[in-house]
């Protein structure tokens, strides 16, 4: 647990974040989090998240919320389908979602 909250507390301190802007930050440090998220396609914003429970604790330690699991980080997620902030790619796959403006 040590080590988990340090990884999710280790930037940003304090700072409110959204999921998306937690998500980004992950995938921009593959050699702490890839076993957990990676990018399939930088360039088109497309990602996968390998370890959804490793990346559901993570954002439960850095906002808080203990009882965080996949089903409520996925359905987040989905919320900002309508935001047009994250989408489904074309071809789609279980865990693997695009930002709609590319990082």
């Amino acid at each position: 647990i040590e080590e988990l909250w340090s990884e999710a507390d280790s930037s940003c301190s304090g700072q409110p974040i959204h999921l998306w802007q937690f998500l980004r930050e992950l995938l921009l440090k593959p050699h702490n989090y890839g076993r957990c998220i990676r990018w399939l396609n930088k360039e088109k914003g497309i990602f996968k998240i390998e370890d959804s429970a490793h990346v559901a604790r993570l954002w439960g330690l850095r906002k808080n919320r203990p009882a965080m699991n996949y089903d409520k980080l996925s359905r987040s997620i989905r919320q900002y389908y309508k935001k047009g902030i994250i989408r489904k790619p074309d071809v789609s796959q279980r865990l693997v979602y695009q930002f709609v403006h590319p990082v």
